[in-house]
């Protein structure tokens, strides 16, 4: 019997404990919210599965304390997914210690996780070496719940968004950095630097979020975000998201597309329609990454290292 511990009762962690549960072989215990942490953290179950946040900073103690109590740990946080990037020593310290106690820790979801990463570098494995990369996705973002939604940038005049985006208050959608970082990692290539751009998409009609926020006329109902990863000088890998709260009222379809490029001309193409659902996608990652953390090597690892994530056979 394997025993998962998830700390995050949010929506994800929630969701994600209904879809482990329907396993006999696996024992779960919570979703724990944040005045029960240390029985998730210091559970010693097999996998510990924190669903709480973004930033690195904040997941650092709770991926330490988990990894103490000889746990495996998956996390959500989307810097996780390249911690390196991030805080350098903090990322190898926990990496180190993750060794010590011969446990495997990794970042896990949809993007980063898939889309961005796994997927671009099963493609690539078709192709020839030198390919540019370019990956575009529309997502309606209004299944998020306010907190989540507030700092993508929802609800923002274009003046104060800009300055949240300076003060680092709205973030967007984090996480393509690390997507980038994991897929240079893998080819051996150096990123010289990421250039950002973090825009809103401003509603032209008030918009109700039932339960969450209203938006009104000329606040952002959503983002358009490009990072472009710079090798050799050049533009190599383009991450562009389109994130809105209501696509169908501006007649935009969700998707997901990647393209590579060679000498200027493409030579491989996918495109996912409808694209893959957020919330849907990033719970059955999370779900269906259990027996992939357990058989990995021990450290922090990325999705280069780890097996391709699927359902599990039937208990």
């Amino acid at each position: 019997m394997t025993s998962i511990a998830i700390y995050g009762a949010g929506l994800l962690g929630t969701n994600v404990a209904k879809l482990l549960s329907v396993r006999p072989s696996l024992s779960v215990y919570g979703p724990y919210g944040r005045t029960e942490r240390e029985k998730a953290l210091r559970s010693g179950a097999d996998v510990v599965i924190i669903a709480t946040t973004t930033r690195l900073r904040d997941v650092a103690d709770d991926v330490r304390e988990a990894i103490n109590s000889g746990s495996n740990v998956l996390i959500s946080a989307e810097e996780a997914a390249f911690p390196f990037i991030v805080d350098d020593s903090i990322a190898r310290s926990l990496d180190s210690l993750a060794r010590q106690k011969g446990v495997s820790v990794a970042g896990t979801g949809v993007n980063p996780g898939l889309i961005f990463d796994a997927l671009v570098l099963t493609i690539l494995g078709s192709s020839p070496r030198g390919c540019r990369v370019h990956v575009r996705r529309a997502v309606d973002i209004s299944g998020f719940g306010e907190t989540v939604l507030r700092r993508i940038g929802v609800g923002k005049s274009e003046s104060d968004f800009a300055l949240a985006v300076e003060t680092e208050e709205i973030l967007g959608h984090a996480g393509f950095p690390q997507s980038i970082h994991a897929v240079a990692n893998a080819l051996g290539l150096k990123v010289e630097r990421i250039e950002k751009i973090l825009l809103p998409v401003l509603a032209t009609q008030d918009i109700e979020l039932p339960g969450k926020l209203t938006i009104k006329s000329g606040e952002s109902a959503g983002v358009s975000q490009t990072y472009t990863g710079i090798v050799d000088g050049k533009p190599w890998f383009i991450a562009h998201f389109f994130g809105h709260v209501a696509l169908n009222m501006i007649k935009k379809d969700s998707g997901d597309d990647i393209d590579l490029m060679l000498n200027q001309k493409p030579i491989q193409s996918i495109k996912l329609r409808p694209g893959i659902g957020a919330q849907v996608g990033s719970q059955n990652m999370v779900a269906n990454s259990i027996d992939r953390i357990i058989s990995a090597r021990p450290g922090w690892v990325t999705v280069a290292e780890m097996s391709p994530a699927f359902p599990a056979p039937v208990d």
